[in-house]
């Protein structure tokens, strides 16, 4: 009897030990599921704000096509930024921002213009950041 109460005993251990690794298995997993949701998160995000730069780099060379005029009348639903750099080289750099409202993610979109003496745009290139 006394061997029996030692097997038993040794059972529960192992079985301790077999539910405790497990436990601590369940929680790893669920660590990394947390952080991958958390990466898939930050990529759409990031991609939703460079959509926006290209909406705002699509708005621009449709404004330069059209003779520096716009006369689209459907409002934007991103915040764009089209900002160009300080140089006054020719062609000109000139950067599409897209920021997503309530976070800091910001994606830009590179474009270079050429300027005539009549001060009309030409887009040369675009090359997304």
């Amino acid at each position: 009897m006394n061997i029996e109460a030692h097997n038993a005993g040794f059972i529960t251990y192992v079985a301790i030990f077999t539910m405790s690794f497990l436990l601590v298995l369940a929680f790893m997993g669920l660590r990394i599921g947390q952080i991958c949701e958390s990466n898939a998160v930050d990529e759409l995000h990031l991609e939703e704000a460079h959509y926006a730069a290209q909406s705002g780099a699509h708005w621009f060379v449709g404004y330069c096509k059209a003779g520096n005029t716009w006369d689209f009348q459907e409002k934007l639903n991103v915040e764009i930024t089209i900002e160009a750099d300080q140089s006054t080289d020719n062609p000109r750099h000139i950067m599409s921002y897209g920021k997503l409202k309530h976070q800091e993610i910001v994606s830009r979109v590179h474009m270079y213009v050429t300027v005539d003496t009549d001060h009309t745009m030409h887009v040369m290139k675009i090359k997304p950041y």
